[in-house]
């Protein structure tokens, strides 16, 4: 997709990875409507911005995504500061971690995203074009298990995230795209400002993947999210590594265990079947696989 020209709004972008993903839509020529609960922080930004990408380029409204209202009046201001009917670009990027509880934290990472996504839709929907993206901030953690109670408002979310998007990506009956990205520890305020993580999960996680990574770096894998990659992709973004589209493959993922717990049932006469038994199947297909390969040749 060609942003030059495109219209965004992005939640939770007075700084972080936002105000990064921001720089990175303003510099291919888009334009860029930022949004934050803190209006000081917000205003700040946008200065910064005009200054560097020209006044009519960017626009600032304060937005609490949990408040409907709110949120509606963010896009009707950004369409009206930028003269459009509809936005083209939503990214639902606001987030918390878990300091406030994980009822704030659901409220914030996936209650206000849904609740944005769906506003945004019914919008989109009504342009009839094929143009339009909801892009959703997720992070690694909405692919793996969590550390723990501590971190379980998080944790859940984030894999609503992804869940959310994948599911509104295979919806047959409109034409918006819908992407993630799945940054692991990032540089950002939420990563820095967690205050409860008494067995130090966090320093050890950001120790084994190598440190933290600049919004920036984030921000060069999102951009290439929404110019290169088609609906339904999650982007998980490593330090160090490739970035990398994670496949959406649990449904043949399931059809395949399906197929072979029933063959493990019927040899070995086990009613459950557990990940033990299918390491071992798996083991012995592929050594009977190397043992007729070299047969063979």
């Amino acid at each position: 997709m060609e942003v030059h020209g495109k219209v965004c709004v992005i939640t939770g972008s007075a700084q972080g990875l936002g105000k990064a993903f921001a720089v990175k839509l303003l510099e291919a020529g888009a334009k860029v409507c930022l949004s934050d609960l803190r209006q000081e922080n917000g205003e700040k930004t946008m200065a910064e911005m005009k200054e560097r990408f020209g006044v009519g380029s960017v626009c600032f409204v304060k937005c609490d995504v949990t408040k409907e209202e709110e949120f509606k009046n963010l896009f009707d201001k950004a369409e009206e500061f930028f003269k459009v009917k509809c936005i083209d670009i939503l990214v639902n990027n606001a987030g918390i971690n878990t300091n406030f509880g994980w009822r704030k934290c659901m409220d914030v990472n996936i209650m206000a995203v849904m609740m944005g996504s769906e506003m945004a839709m019914d919008r989109m929907i009504k342009t009839g074009r094929s143009d339009h993206q909801i892009i959703n901030t997720a992070s690694m953690a909405g692919m793996a298990p969590g550390f723990g109670r501590e971190m379980i408002g998080y944790s859940v979310s984030k894999h609503g995230v992804v869940a959310l998007t994948r599911t509104m990506a295979n919806d047959p009956r409109h034409k918006i795209q819908h992407k993630c990205i799945c940054p692991a520890w990032a540089d950002t305020e939420i990563v820095s400002s967690v205050n409860n993580d008494p067995v130090g999960s966090k320093d050890a996680s950001i120790k084994e993947m190598g440190g933290l990574m600049t919004p920036e770096y984030v921000a060069e894998g999102f951009l290439r999210l929404v110019t290169q990659c088609g609906n339904g992709s999650a982007m998980a973004v490593l330090k160090g590594f490739p970035y990398l589209l994670v496949p959406d493959s649990c449904e043949s993922f399931i059809k395949g265990m399906a197929i072979m717990s029933k063959l493990i049932e019927r040899v070995l006469g086990v009613k459950v079947v557990t990940t033990r038994h299918h390491v071992g199947a798996f083991t012995l297909i592929m050594f009977l696989f190397a043992v007729i390969i070299a047969w063979l040749f």
